[in-house]
């Protein structure tokens, strides 16, 4: 898959309380998590500036424990980043209230 877009989709919790995320392809299809607490890191000597973020798996889809290592967390961390983008792109709707 070569857009990220098309690597994940947004799902529901069963108590519809939150949106986790769901894989949809490549070794990973199947498994749903949630994003926890997402922050900056510290800044690299090539002026990147890293996200820092905590997730929990709520379906792991039968993919065993050893399998989620730095491609899973590389695919995450690219899912994170397009989200993030997502939103930044949409116009904001708030009204100015700086009067």
């Amino acid at each position: 898959m070569s857009n990220i877009k098309e690597s994940y989709v947004y799902v529901e919790s069963k108590t519809q309380d939150q949106t986790c995320i769901g894989i949809k392809g490549g070794k990973f299809a199947g498994v749903i998590y949630k994003y926890g607490n997402v922050s900056l890191g510290e800044e690299t000597e090539d002026g990147n500036m890293p996200f820092k973020f905590e997730f929990d798996i709520i379906d792991n889809n039968a993919v065993p424990k050893e399998n989620f290592g730095d491609d899973f967390m590389n695919l995450i961390g690219d899912i994170l980043v397009d989200i993030i983008e997502e939103q930044y792109a949409e116009p904001d709707n708030r009204k100015d209230n700086s009067n």
